[in-house]
């Protein structure tokens, strides 16, 4: 009897032991599950403001042809603070710090980006070319709009070096047509006789454009339902586009959250201010850039957003440094506290997330 009480005391102990161990690789198991699906997550976000930052200027002119009619962009704080209607529109614009509107991050950058590219309908990035009243096929699902639905707008590219390309309206300030291949508006055929081509870019599907591009803005905010697996106080990196549509629709923003349990995101610039080709200046304002200028001396975006990977996990201490500096310098960035982010933020995998994008639609 005793050596049995004591077989079962030994198992016991064995058993809790195995228990203890089982419980940690589950933990551990769950945590590394967490930091995984938060890393595919990040990446597949970071790789939409990528691209929409390369793709920053494509299909948008430099100058009118002649007066649009008045378009419509955002109808909504802070959106319509970034608004370059009726002006040419500039391809990026930038705010160093939109944090007294509720609920977003206080420090943190909103970036603006315009291009028929940067769109989340279907004739968003596609493109071709008018010769005389001839519009070009590819025979490629991703380049063609679809005839009679989709709608795009016509550009007479630069003629010459240092000249300006320029977005056709036609006689009634129509700055956009419905693709339909088998008649074409006057105004937005080339002249025969000089063998020129226009390019055409699509915007929207099924919707007459409200302005003469797409519009994408990013910022970091935090959502109404906080997610419990976020360190309390971060926010979601956002993707808002602004609408197209009649009175009453056109102007508002979609959202769409890219990236969750992120705590700031900045945003700067190099510039080539002297056009020798090579970038000479960093700055994080370029409010005081008109539209062409924009063009000419971005040569590159640097994204730098600040969040964790993953849950809280207790097992893990933060040993980075804190505050944390979200930019190149304090100066042309911020620097964060991670101490504001509750009283367990010592427990979660801070990490700053760096993009160098150049925009290829740029001088």
């Amino acid at each position: 009897m005793l050596e049995i009480l004591i077989a079962i005391v030994i198992m016991g102990i064995i058993m809790a032991m195995n228990s203890q161990l089982l419980q940690d690789l589950i933990r551990g198991q769950r945590q590394q599950a967490g930091v995984v699906t938060s890393q595919f997550e990040t990446s597949l976000g970071l790789e939409m403001l990528r691209s929409d930052v390369s793709n920053a200027g494509f299909g948008l002119a430099d100058e009118f042809a002649s007066a649009p009619g008045t378009y419509t962009e955002a109808t909504a704080d802070p959106a319509q603070q970034f608004n370059s209607a009726p002006n040419v529109p500039r391809a990026l614009m930038h705010n160093n710090n939109v944090g007294a509107f509720t609920s977003y991050i206080a420090n943190s950058d909103y970036l603006v980006i315009r291009s028929p590219a940067v769109g989340m309908n279907t004739a968003a990035g596609k493109w071709t070319n008018i010769t005389s009243t001839t519009v070009h096929i590819w025979n490629d699902v991703n380049l063609d709009m679809v005839n009679g639905r989709d709608y795009m707008i016509v550009i007479k590219p630069r003629s010459a070096l240092g000249g300006r390309s320029k977005l056709i309206v036609s006689s009634s300030g129509a700055y956009s047509v419905q693709y339909i291949t088998s008649t074409l508006d006057a105004a937005f055929q080339p002249s025969s006789s000089t063998g020129e081509r226009y390019l055409a870019f699509g915007v929207e599907d099924s919707i007459s454009p409200t302005m003469p591009f797409n519009r994408a803005d990013y910022y970091v905010k935090q959502p109404a339902v906080a997610n419990a697996n976020c360190a309390p106080g971060t926010g979601t990196l956002y993707k808002a586009i602004v609408k197209h549509g009649p009175a009453g629709t056109g102007g508002a923003t979609e959202e769409f959250p890219l990236v969750e349990c992120v705590a700031n995101m900045q945003v700067v610039f190099r510039l080539d201010t002297n056009l020798d080709g090579v970038p000479d200046q960093t700055v994080n304002d370029i409010s005081g850039l008109d539209a062409l200028t924009v063009k000419e001396q971005v040569k590159e975006v640097q994204i730098y957003i600040l969040g964790h990977e993953g849950i809280m996990d207790r097992g893990f201490t933060y040993g980075g440094a804190n505050p944390v500096t979200v930019g190149p310098s304090v100066a042309m960035g911020t620097s964060v506290n991670l101490s504001a982010f509750g009283t367990d933020w010592n427990h979660y995998r801070w990490k700053t997330y760096t993009l160098i994008v150049k925009p290829k639609s740029f001088y």
